[in-house]
């Protein structure tokens, strides 16, 4: 079975299908999240989602490790203060890659992917997850781009000024930091993710 561990909020934000508004605060987003998780991916068996959470912003009482029903199997943590997400999901990630075949981490903090890698877990980043569980959103949303485009040039195919092939990119919160759009961290991110390649082709071999 594989193991999938997320940064929450990393999701939440990173996808305007969860991120708090008008409609829905904080814990309205947590709740969709694990929800969605828990009912709409997979088959049963297939996955476990250990969902983490920083837990600054909610009481003692909240912050007991909670597992939720439905086809897949969801446990959600809270960090307790001073901790972090982050913590908790390096301190998971080291008890549980010995004993784990099949380990992801979704993140989008280098610092953990690359600690993850180094335990020999999987890595996607949180925007790319959060864009797969509404597939469907993101090719409505291409299709929308293509037919733009065909309006502005008429030509078919050719693509407007501003990108929008995925819901993720409207936003979210890379955006305004300046790290999560440096040249340097793009790079640090390309060379993660191509170890990672070569070692599945490596162990496919």
């Amino acid at each position: 079975m594989r193991t999938i561990i997320l940064d929450g909020y990393n999701v939440i934000l990173r996808s305007p299908a969860f991120r708090p508004d008008e409609r829905r605060d904080l814990a309205a987003s947590r709740d969709k999240l694990v929800n969605l998780l828990s009912w709409a991916l997979g088959g049963i068996g297939q996955a476990e989602f250990i969902v983490v959470f920083d837990g600054a912003d909610v009481g003692a009482a909240q912050r007991k490790t909670v597992k939720s029903g439905g086809a897949s199997k969801v446990t959600i943590h809270f960090s307790k203060p001073p901790l972090k997400a982050d913590d908790v999901i390096r301190t998971l990630v080291e008890e549980l890659a010995p004993t784990t075949s099949d380990l992801t981490v979704v993140t989008s903090d280098l610092e953990v992917a690359r600690h993850a890698r180094g335990e020999g877990a999987t890595i996607v980043l949180s925007d790319l997850f959060a864009a797969s569980l509404f597939k469907e959103r993101v090719e409505e949303q291409l299709n929308e781009a293509v037919e733009r485009g065909k309006k502005l040039h008429g030509k078919p195919g050719k693509k407007p000024g501003k990108k929008t092939g995925s819901p993720t990119l409207e936003g979210s919160d890379a955006e305004a930091k300046q790290e999560g759009v440096s040249k340097k961290n793009a790079e640090a991110w390309l060379k993660l993710f191509d170890e990672q390649k070569r070692d599945s082709e490596e162990n496919d071999l």
